[in-house]
């Protein structure tokens, strides 16, 4: 392990921040994953993605035992007992320690909250040093998240984590079961693991598994520590740390192929005998490593994979390596083919370029059309980013798992893309079909110096004027200028003025957030609009809503706790008519809220007081 005099010097060089949460327990929203780990390569890292169980690279661990200090201010009234808290945090120290060779303390209560950090005058903000779990409000869809620092390393061994925060949601949190499930995994990426390439394990997660309920430590996940910190003490077992956990082939034309190479070494302190090793599908053949091969300690043999698809579609699969332990090795197989009649679903374009976009800025999105080309009706399942980059892209639009594309049909899906770092960026966008069809779309963009800090922008904010229909007692809300002269002009019949208006803006704002609009077709017949998680809960579980806007306006939003608004802005409430003719209505006099929830509506949004937006004073 490195020497931990080497934590302090050059650490704001070194230092990185990470991210990484576990979410909610509620089903994945396609395109509208949390970006919940972002992890900035420090200067001389390759970039590569070979090593995705581990969140830094070059990779990180702590050099010695591991301190953590509990700051109960905001804790929820279910663990208003500290003691509760870290005894709780002490059974999951205890579950990590018991499959590797980590010392982990409890140093006490602390005043210092999460996230802090300390001024430095030459280099900015610093970590504290002081490793906190403690409770605050986390971003819509996740309820716990770690952040955590590597130090600088002088060359060889593994480079010092030197600073880790724990962050639990005081609302989202509710069992004690749940808490403790949370803390295993968050611990997990606190220790220095990322989520694993593979489902079905407590550190699985975005973007090549998905967040499940498993609560205890399957054979992925003690190996992924033991390969930071070894086997536990007076335990003697071999594990093959360099295995890539992802090998990504990209798409290519069928009946092409190409190879990677790769070593399996052995970084335990035990030989490891290779009982078989097997691939599927069957696009894709191994070479080297074979049965009978024993790695010893410290040594390794080369595999070589081979990509020849032979028909058209998603090829991905696993490599599956049996050692004769309860589970086998797997590495992810990421790839895909394009030329076969086979596939009736078509992308057009069939690949995205955004070109130099500034780091931290996001590009403007870039539409693709997917086409059913086949004789018959297909349903879309599963539209997943996934490759080196997929955290930096991002996808909306009517194109959603369980939508049917009609025979001849299509739909469309808006992509975005904001670069995390300079240099080449890119992943696959793979769409399966229900049928079990498949293809993928390659992305790429390239991440450019960031831009210069400007000073904000001051705009206007426009009229948002209300219209309501008498036939169908529905209400409608708009400021864009041609729809409100086209309701004036009465070419939509019906509808009339009811006098009521408010402020938004109609660029974005510092302060404000973009607000969406789907329309609801028969027997709605209505207009929705939100703001983001809502709008991408939206998009995922009425699929037959159709996205009109991902920024009709701008408006801020309300604490999500106290529905309080932001200074400068006056609150907006909305109301449901709870009837199968779906309608809602918006407006800024609380009084006529209250009448509207006397007439049988519901009042929904933030706080006691039910606040959904914050409209310019």
């Amino acid at each position: 392990m490195p020497a931990t005099s080497s934590c302090r010097r050059g650490l704001s060089a070194a230092i990185v921040a990470i991210a990484l949460a576990a979410c909610l327990g509620v089903p994945a929203v396609a395109g509208a994953q949390q970006h919940d780990v972002a992890v900035a390569a420090p200067p001389g890292a390759s970039g590569e993605d070979a090593k995705f169980r581990f969140l830094f690279d070059p990779i990180a661990a702590w050099p010695a035992t591991v301190l953590w200090n509990y700051n109960a201010s905001g804790a929820p009234a279910l663990f208003s007992n500290a003691s509760t808290v870290t005894s709780q945090m002490q059974q999951v120290i205890a579950t990590w320690t018991s499959v590797c060779n980590i010392h982990a303390a409890y140093a006490g209560p602390t005043s210092f909250a999460p996230e802090n950090t300390v001024g430095d005058g030459e280099n900015g903000p610093q970590p504290d040093l002081v490793n906190v779990l403690g409770w605050k409000s986390t971003p819509a869809g996740i309820s716990g998240y770690t952040v955590g620092y590597p130090g600088f390393s002088d060359g060889g061994g593994f480079a010092p984590i030197v600073d880790a925060d724990i962050v639990i949601d005081p609302v989202k949190v509710t069992t004690s079961d749940f808490f403790s499930r949370l803390l295993l995994h968050e611990f997990g990426h606190l220790l220095g693991i990322n989520h694993s390439q593979l489902n079905g394990t407590l550190m699985s997660g975005p973007p090549y598994s998905d967040y499940n309920a498993v609560g205890t430590l399957t054979p992925d996940d003690a190996r992924a520590c033991q390969c930071l910190y070894g086997p536990p003490p007076g335990v003697s077992a071999g594990t093959l740390c360099s295995t890539p956990p992802v090998l990504d082939f990209g798409s290519q034309p069928t009946g092409s192929s190409s190879q990677k190479t790769f070593q399996v070494g052995n970084s335990g302190n035990a030989s490891v005998t290779i009982a078989s090793v097997s691939a599927t599908p069957g696009a894709y053949q191994t070479s080297g490593c074979g049965a009978g091969t024993t790695v010893g300690p410290g040594a390794s043999c080369t595999m070589q994979v081979t990509f020849a698809p032979a028909t058209a579609g998603d090829q991905s699969g696993f490599v599956t390596i049996e050692t004769g332990e309860s589970s086998p090795y797997r590495i992810k197989l990421v790839g895909a083919s394009t030329g076969s009649p086979q596939a009736t679903l078509a992308s057009n374009p069939g690949s995205v370029e955004f070109g130099l976009i500034p780091i931290q800025t996001s590009a403007s999105t870039q539409r693709i059309k997917l086409n059913n080309k086949g004789a018959s009706s297909l349903t879309l399942g599963t539209l997943q980013f996934q490759g080196a980059q997929a955290n930096e892209f991002s996808r909306s639009g009517v194109c959603n798992p369980g939508v049917v594309i009609e025979a001849g049909g299509n739909c469309t899906a808006d992509i975005g893309f904001r670069p995390a770092a300079t240099g080449s960026r890119g992943t696959q966008l793979f769409i399966s079909t229900t049928d079990g069809r498949s293809i993928s779309v390659p992305l790429k963009g390239t991440g450019d110096a960031p831009l210069p800090s400007k000073e904000p922008v001051v705009a206007q904010p426009g009229t948002v004027v209300e219209f309501y229909r008498e036939e169908s007692d529905h209400y409608f809300m708009t400021m864009a200028p041609d729809e409100v002269a086209a309701l004036d002009s009465g070419l939509f019949p019906g509808w009339v003025r009811t006098g009521r208006t408010f402020k938004a803006h109609s660029v974005s704002q510092p302060g404000y957030a973009p607000i969406c609009r789907f329309y609801l077709p028969h027997p709605a017949d209505s207009h929705f609009y939100a703001s983001n998680p809502e709008c991408s809960q939206v998009a995922a579980y009425y699929t037959w809503f159709i996205l009109e806007s991902t920024s009709v306006m701008h408006l801020a939003l309300p604490n999500p706790i106290s529905g309080a608004c932001p200074a400068g802005t006056v609150p907006i409430y909305r109301v449901w008519n709870r009837r199968p003719d779906t309608n809602h209505r918006y407006m800024t006099d609380v009084a006529l809220r209250d009448e509207m929830v006397a007439k049988g509506y519901i009042a929904e949004g933030s706080g006691p007081n039910h606040v959904m937006f914050c409209g310019p004073a």
